[in-house]
């Protein structure tokens, strides 16, 4: 047994004897110690556990959380702390500590894939010392941004607006970066509430992907779209493929051989962020040879929209191509 373990052991034997103070500076010793070894996460862990034994012991537990908070600044690698100062700056210590530890450091060698288009990756990139290519690939593959230290890639899929990668991300020197998982966003909903919206104003300040390729006037939807006036009577479907939830009629917008889009009016954006991804089946009708055609396509959510003061707009890819969509389109 460790010298901690002994000590968390003494800890138990005080509060069994009913010597609570004992316990309560043995405690904020033992995390006051881990924090200066940088063992954050054994800190924490110690430092719940004191606000559980003794959640009136107010000074030990701000005191304890200030000393955590203080050691995690210190930790934090200065040479990142610069390149990233504007995000930084815009950010509280508390926030600031719970991004730059909720990262994972990633080296990519000159040339190396960091995603591909189609890629489910949803990790958000913060480029520290390098340079990345970012690229779109559709007929032939095209430069779009050469991206320098300071710049952050994947928010796309990040923020919930695509299921999948759009453009693709290749190493042109050897580089160092930080990646953040997208499951952060919800583990800092209760204890950073503004975290989220900060990191995504910081981004939209930056532009995002899709913007870039409006930019440079690169369509990556490979097949024509006609725009169509009508209903789409959606419904979304388990793993399984059997029905999950009620129906519901969203207004159609516009048609490929390969998917749809829509709009409707979602409650809010947690319930967007469920949806993308989602399995789905849709009812519609197109004219087709001077009639009017009942069609039902299987597909899945790929994109989701956001509009200030309207509705979402849904993107669905289908599974397989309809005969009746390829003659209205002409393909």
């Amino acid at each position: 047994m460790d010298s901690v373990s002994k000590q968390e052991s003494l800890v138990d034997q005080y509060l069994g004897e009913g010597n609570k103070d004992a316990a309560v500076k043995l405690l904020y010793e033992l995390i006051v110690e881990k924090a200066k070894q940088r063992d954050f996460f054994k800190a924490e862990a110690l430092r719940d556990k004191l606000l559980d034994v003794a959640p009136m012991a107010l000074k030990e537990i701000s005191d304890s959380a200030d000393i955590i908070d203080d050691e995690k600044s210190r930790a934090i690698d200065k040479n990142h702390r610069n390149v990233w100062a504007e995000l930084y700056s815009s950010l509280s210590p508390e926030e600031a500590n719970a991004l730059y530890f909720a990262m994972r450091e990633r080296v990519f060698n000159e040339g190396a894939v960091i995603t591909s288009v189609g890629d489910a990756d949803s990790s958000l990139y913060f480029l520290d010392k390098g340079q990345i290519d970012m690229v779109f690939i559709k007929d032939d593959a095209k430069s779009l941004k050469i991206l320098e230290p300071g710049d952050i890639a994947g928010e796309d899929t990040f923020f919930y607006h695509t299921a999948v990668r759009t453009v693709t991300l290749i190493a042109k020197t050897q580089l160092k970066a930080r990646s953040l998982d997208r499951r952060s966003l919800e583990e800092w909903k209760e204890k950073y509430p503004a975290l989220e919206q900060k990191l995504t104003d910081y981004c939209n300040r930056a532009g995002r992907a899709s913007e870039i390729l409006l930019k440079k006037g690169m369509n990556r939807r490979r097949n024509l779209r006609k725009k169509l006036n009508g209903k789409v009577g959606v419904q979304l479907l388990n793993s399984s493929g059997a029905p999950a939830g009620k129906p519901f009629i969203g207004v159609l917008y516009d048609i490929s051989i390969s998917g749809l889009s829509f709009t409707f009016r979602l409650s809010n954006n947690d319930v967007a962020h469920k949806l993308l991804g989602a399995k789905i089946k849709t009812q519609l009708v197109i004219p087709d040879a001077g009639a009017s055609k009942k069609i039902e396509q299987l597909g899945k959510i790929v994109g989701i929209g956001y509009h200030v003061l309207s509705d979402h707009s849904i993107h669905i890819r289908f599974d397989q191509p309809d005969e009746a969509i390829k003659r209205l389109i002409g393909a």
